[in-house]
């Protein structure tokens, strides 16, 4: 065991040697590869409050998104309807003619409001919808 944690800390001694002698600038840069790769998201989040339309468990919620991505959205309510209820969602991105008219899954419910997954877009809409939020 003692042998394990002393591998464990030579690596690091390594790591953190090499990260000193870094400029602060490349510093940042490796702080920031080492976030993204602990929540390694396929779509960044947007935190804009767009103005969303969305039908869940019968009721309309017009609601701001507290932060949108291509794949989900988490939009502000006090409702918390049931994980797995599907729901519809519209939108639209500044700068986009046409709404988005999805259709997504409750996934999380809790006192920030509902977590919406997008579950049926194809994947050229789904990229599409990343390139807009890029630009917003």
């Amino acid at each position: 065991m003692t042998d394990q944690f002393s591998k464990d800390d030579a690596i690091l001694d390594e790591i953190m040697s090499e990260v000193r002698s870094l400029t602060e600038e490349l510093q940042k840069d490796v702080l920031a590869y080492i976030n993204k790769l602990k929540d390694p998201r396929a779509y960044p989040r947007v935190n804009k409050p767009i103005e969303m339309d969305v039908l869940v468990g019968g009721k309309v919620i017009q609601s701001n998104a507290k932060n949108v991505s291509a794949s989900g959205v988490l939009i502000n309510s006090r409702m918390h309807p049931d994980i797995g209820i599907p729901a519809k969602i519209v939108f639209s991105v500044p700068g986009q003619a046409r709404p988005f008219k999805l259709t997504g899954t409750v996934v999380r419910t809790d006192s920030g409001g509902i977590a919406l997954y997008f579950s049926e877009m194809t994947p050229y809409a789904r990229e599409h919808l990343g390139s807009l939020l890029k630009g917003i």
